[in-house]
């Protein structure tokens, strides 16, 4: 099963959510992010796991996928 965590905007701070987990909000993108990646790196290893950043417009910028990607660019 794949985990996927989100972080998006929340206000003035930024908000750490995922289904497998409580929401968390910090002061920075920046101190959410390493949060995400901490979060991460706790999970079981082979964990399929997906960190997914929000640009604020509801545009998703940036995405981190560790152990197996279930999609693979072809190649």
């Amino acid at each position: 099963m794949n985990k996927v965590v989100y972080v998006v905007p929340a206000g003035d701070q930024w908000g750490v959510q995922c289904d497998h987990c409580k929401e968390q909000l910090k002061d920075t993108q920046l101190e959410a992010i390493t949060s995400a990646k901490d979060h991460v790196a706790e999970l079981p290893a082979g964990t399929v796991s997906q960190i997914l950043v929000e640009s604020g417009m509801g545009r998703w910028r940036t995405e981190w996928t560790y152990e197996q990607d279930p999609f693979p660019p072809r190649g």
